[in-house]
């Protein structure tokens, strides 16, 4: 039982402090490898919940996640005031506020084979700094398949950076304990004999998931098992006999195609031909009225296709008609600057060295503050200093913070990539905004800001 209420069984348990004796003194990261099922959720959130001396973050990896969304959860959980960027690497963030940090860090991740590569780097190097007297503690878990990729991927150098822990297979008494432990919390009679339980167990590759699917397996009773079967033999005889009908009347209509039945043969009479003629007209209005569900429900589904279509078409039109008119609007004093620019991650490990285009905002949404574009009458060529504040996604929660900054006379609020961001003064040499960043940290009794250049800034809108 861990502090979380977690029950774990004895091996899991075992595990679990084992992963927190290599965070506590190891300076690699460590990689948790264990199948689909194997439990390596419950056992990192159980390590989690071990890690009272540690400011911790456990974040579990969504698919198609970007690296600034990954930034972001993991930076959420480790630093109390919204001063960070998520668009800079996981280390330029922790190294600036690493004299502020009174406890170790310990980062948790789960279902890191989704990570994208530059977080996987950013961790490597976060596992090799010391925050609190302690190397920064980087968990994750991943699958056997992902491991084998990985190692391939990179450097022997780097790979020594790596510790992997594999999950072993429970022992088929704890296989047993959890099967009779999950039966009595459900509070219901199987209906498969316990000897068959035991012969299934032993077959297993001792996963608990696969425990928790042969539980559920014998508390599913004869009657519900045969639903499927029955409603799977009822459409199989729906079906011939639809095939059947059709077959039938496609014979009849090629054989009376053959036949002239409007004008009878010597060998067809002509109450014969009439009669043939009504058991096809019956043969196909029956046909057409077994096959009429299909054909309507194919009707309805080309419409709402066509329809989806139109309204793409539409917003797409929009949305041009907007992009003309903004470009029309744009002020021609202002450089045009490129869609995208290269960024190069900040990571130097041999194998690890990742390169992508992160966009930037179009030339009319550029806006610096007023002092310094009437200084310099070229944005583009912006020179000086200010500080970063804080950086949120609501705006509204940059109130506190403008509240304690009501007398100061050079407040900015821009916006950049849907998040607010608070700057404050226009300074023309750094030591200059690092001695007010002194002096605001003890006056306000605020984190310590980020002294930024402004030639860096040409992607934030100014907010009015």
């Amino acid at each position: 039982m861990t502090a979380s209420g977690l029950l774990l069984l004895p091996t899991q348990e075992a595990l679990v402090q084992r992963l927190q004796h290599i965070a506590s003194y190891s300076e690699q990261l460590l990689v948790l490898c264990g199948d689909k099922g194997a439990g390596k959720s419950t056992l990192v959130a159980a390590l989690a919940s071990e890690l009272d001396d540690y400011n911790s973050a456990l974040v579990v990896c969504p698919q198609h996640a970007d690296s600034a969304e990954i930034r972001r959860k993991i930076l959420v959980q480790l630093i109390s005031a919204p001063i960070f960027d998520d668009e800079r690497p996981l280390m330029d963030t922790v190294l600036r506020i690493q004299s502020s940090l009174d406890k170790p860090l310990h980062i948790i991740i789960d279902d890191a084979h989704l990570l994208p590569k530059d977080i996987w780097a950013e961790c490597i190097l976060l596992s090799q700094i010391r925050c609190a007297g302690k190397p920064v503690a980087v968990t994750m878990t991943i699958e056997p398949s992902f491991w084998r990729s990985l190692t391939a991927d990179i450097a022997d150098k780097t790979r020594a950076l790596l510790l992997q822990v594999n999950i072993e297979p429970l022992p088929i008494a704890e296989r047993d304990g959890l099967y009779q432990s999950l039966l009595l919390r459900s509070q219901k009679t199987p209906f498969i004999p316990r000897e068959i339980i035991h012969k299934q167990l032993e077959k297993q590759l001792g996963t608990p998931k696969e425990v928790v699917d042969l539980l559920m397996l014998a508390l599913e009773s004869p009657e519900d098992m045969q639903k499927p079967k029955s409603m799977l033999v009822k459409f199989t005889i729906s079906t011939v006999v639809v095939l059947c009908l059709l077959v039938s009347g496609w014979l009849i209509n090629n054989h009376f195609s053959a036949v002239d039945v409007s004008k009878p043969s010597l060998e067809l009479t002509a109450t014969q031909a009439e009669s043939r003629k009504q058991a096809h007209s019956f043969l196909v209005e029956y046909g057409e009225l077994k096959l009429a569900p299909y054909f309507t429900q194919r009707y309805l589904a080309q419409t709402k296709q066509i329809a989806n279509l139109q309204a793409d078409l539409l917003i797409k039109q929009q949305v041009e008609a907007k992009q003309t008119d903004i470009e029309l609007n744009v002020d021609p004093d202002v450089v045009p600057i490129d869609n995208h620019t290269d960024v190069e991650v900040y990571s130097s490990l041999e194998g690890l060295s990742f390169q992508g285009k992160l966009p930037k905002a179009q030339p009319q949404a550029v806006s610096q503050p007023q002092q310094i574009v009437e200084r310099d009458k070229t944005p583009h060529k912006i020179k000086g200093f200010t500080l970063q504040l804080a950086s949120v996604n609501d705006k509204s929660s940059l109130s506190p913070i403008l509240t304690k900054l009501a007398q100061e006379p050079h407040v900015y609020i821009m916006s950049y990539k849907q998040r607010f961001v608070i700057f404050l003064g226009d300074f023309d040499t750094s030591s200059a905004a690092e001695a007010k960043s002194k002096q605001i940290q003890t006056q306000y009794r605020l984190a310590a800001p980020w002294v930024r250049k402004w030639a860096d800034l040409t992607d934030y809108q100014r907010v009015d």
